[in-house]
């Protein structure tokens, strides 16, 4: 049984989702379906054919959000180490050739937000800094190649409620 590592409020945003995916197949496309019954033989009727597509389909998302959600673990602060890259740790990186710096949060399934540097547990560059400390460079094997980075700051995330920006503290 595989595990799905949360924060809180990943596991918060994963609940609400889950609770909006079954409102949704029981009301929206309930209707849906009952609207296309009445445009009469279903063995042609198209728009039958495509609601009883978009509930097979919301259905098997609706599996999967339940998976995540029965399997999972959450995170909590108290739980992680100290100076070590972890899941629930925002960390600044320096690439060493070219010295430029970059800061991501480290977070678990369903949580990754690009525009907001929040990057996967199972990313190549979050395997790669996962249990370092400041100062270790490590190796990021990406498509384009080797990368070495140092490590020069960890800390915690401090979590928001789902809906809000996450403010980022070193």
């Amino acid at each position: 049984m595989k595990q799905y590592y949360f924060t809180e409020a990943g596991y918060e945003k994963l609940r609400k989702e889950i609770e909006e995916t079954e409102r949704y197949l029981k009301k929206d496309i309930a209707r849906e379906i009952a609207a296309a019954r009445e445009h009469g033989d279903l063995s042609e009727n198209a728009e039958y054919e495509s609601a009883k597509n978009k509930q097979a389909n919301y259905m098997a998302k609706l599996g999967l959000l339940q998976e995540r959600f029965q399997n999972a673990r959450i995170i909590r602060k108290s739980d992680l180490p100290d100076g070590v890259v972890t899941l629930g740790k925002v960390v600044t990186i320096q690439d060493t050739a070219s010295k430029r710096e970059e800061k991501y949060i480290i977070l678990g399934d369903g949580e990754t937000d690009i525009e907001k540097d929040i990057i996967s547990y199972q990313s190549p560059l979050a395997k790669s800094l996962m249990n370092h400390k400041v100062g270790e460079v490590v190796e990021v094997k990406l498509p384009r190649g080797v990368k070495k980075y140092e490590i020069k700051a960890i800390g915690f995330y401090e979590e928001a409620a789902p809906e809000e920006a996450a403010p980022v503290r070193v």
